[in-house]
């Protein structure tokens, strides 16, 4: 992660206890204590079970600052904005005049285009025997079938074919002691699906930030449909370079088994497994590209321009 004027802080796990002065927020758990100063937090991100203070909320709210809820799978719950921008009006008004279907196609090549380079890059490095025969030649022509489809839904059922064919080629590089086979529903049962989640829940938490910055609706998205939609259009090209490497790093890397329980039907991560992911996430989430993309889809619903991100 790039270093910006103030900083994401996370609180995972269970357990935590959150609270404030004025100037400082002070993070609980166990017997650790970690404190921060309140001007230089940008966003709050709570994943798990933990107590926060009113005091914490009302300080970080006065400073600008964003709260972000999320349970202990990494599915958003709720988040605390600072106030809108005074042209959220307008901006919003006109994502309700988009050509949804135009932006749903430009946000599923992004997200394709990424995981086929990454695909690429790791057979590139390591081999292609990752791949089974054909798969990466499927991939390319549903890659170049994308621009010829007309309707919402071939758009959706294209971009779930290329990711779900991406998670499980990648689940080809990991460990099969691991239990990953491709990308599961909630609750998993598995730690790498369950990094992926926690891993998404913080990218996601930083595009949330960005739209709100913005004053875009976040729940007017195009390729997903539903709260939080037009979040999970952007993030899904960052996915793979933001995420994914990390996860799939440290699974390859190998995992010890102190370092998650899967019982009671779902997979726990250790503290000390979560610390890992997150030192490894600051390192590839950069807020930059994020908000780049953030803004010039703003800026392309303000003046009628093309959008056409770079991620």
């Amino acid at each position: 992660m790039t270093e910006h004027l103030r900083e994401w802080v996370t609180v995972a796990g269970s357990g935590g206890h959150i609270r404030a002065t004025r100037n400082t927020l002070t993070v609980l758990k166990g017997a650790g204590e970690e404190r921060y100063d309140i001007g230089r937090v940008g966003h709050l991100i709570i994943v798990g079970g933990h107590t926060i203070h009113t005091s914490a909320v009302v300080a970080l709210v006065r400073a600008g600052a964003t709260i972000s809820f999320f349970d202990a799978d990494g599915f958003p719950a709720g988040q605390i904005n600072p106030p809108h921008p005074q042209d959220a009006e307008t901006i919003r008004a006109a994502q309700q005049k988009v050509s949804g279907h135009s932006v749903a196609l430009i946000f599923a090549q992004a997200g394709i285009d990424a995981r086929i380079l990454a695909i690429e890059r790791y057979g590139n490095a390591h081999g292609w025997d990752l791949l089974y025969e054909g798969e990466l030649e499927l991939l390319h022509r549903s890659r170049e079938e994308l621009p010829f489809l007309i309707r919402m839904e071939e758009v959706r059922r294209l971009h779930k074919l290329v990711s779900d064919m991406y998670y499980e080629i990648m689940a080809r590089t990991i460990p099969a002691e691991l239990g990953f086979r491709r990308r599961g529903r909630r609750p998993h049962i598995d730690p790498v699906n369950a990094m992926l989640s926690f891993g998404y829940a913080v990218l996601y938490g930083s595009a949330d930030v960005a739209l709100s910055a913005a004053g875009l609706d976040p729940d007017s998205g195009t390729l997903h449909e539903g709260a939080g939609g037009l979040i999970y259009d952007i993030i899904d090209g960052f996915k793979p370079s933001m995420i994914d490497q990390t996860v799939f790093s440290l699974a390859r890397g190998g995992i010890s088994a102190c370092d998650y329980d899967t019982g009671d039907r779902r997979c726990y991560l250790s503290e000390n497994l979560i610390q890992n992911l997150l030192g490894g996430i600051r390192r590839t989430l950069d807020d930059g590209p994020i908000n780049t993309v953030v803004r010039d889809y703003a800026c392309a619903l303000l003046s009628g321009t093309e959008f056409s991100p770079v991620y």
